[in-house]
């Protein structure tokens, strides 16, 4: 396995624990009220942003030499 599955298979499990504690978020500020729900929803919106900035570094992975910028393309 290269070092961009590795990359790839650390960031795919980074995006489910990032769903999991999204959903968790949700579902405390269903039941919270006030200051609390507020703590949550506030928790969930920086957990999107996480997850999304994940999601378009697993999406860079796709590209040719995509690892890192000084790293030889392999092909």
């Amino acid at each position: 396995m290269g070092a961009a599955s590795d990359y790839e298979t650390k960031l795919e499990a980074l995006l489910q624990q990032c769903d999991v504690s999204i959903e968790e978020a949700s579902a405390c500020a269903r039941e919270a009220s006030g200051a609390a729900r507020r703590a949550c929803l506030e928790e969930m919106d920086i957990l999107i942003v996480n997850r999304e900035s994940l999601r378009r570094g697993l999406l860079r992975l796709e590209e040719p030499g995509c690892l890192c910028s000084s790293c030889p393309s392999s092909s």
